[in-house]
């Protein structure tokens, strides 16, 4: 985990909601060039989409935009 996808946690598990965030994630393209596209829910709203080559820089930047949309610093 990178800084605001540990931010986002460490925010609602503060507040004993453990499992209000959730993510959703899609792959596509080919093997040897897949997309990650990872959504970032909180309590089942989407707050924060990213697509990137990587798994975990999506859920980073998914996370950075959920993050600036609830004032989560």
């Amino acid at each position: 985990m990178s800084r605001y996808t540990i931010a986002l946690n460490n925010h609602y598990q503060s507040r004993r909601k453990l499992h209000a965030v959730t993510w959703a994630e899609v792959q596509s393209g080919p093997p040897h060039a897949l997309s990650w596209t990872l959504t970032c829910k909180v309590e089942g709203e989407v707050v924060g989409t990213a697509t990137a080559n990587q798994k975990s820089v999506a859920k980073e930047e998914a996370a950075r935009i959920a993050c600036e949309r609830l004032g989560i610093n």
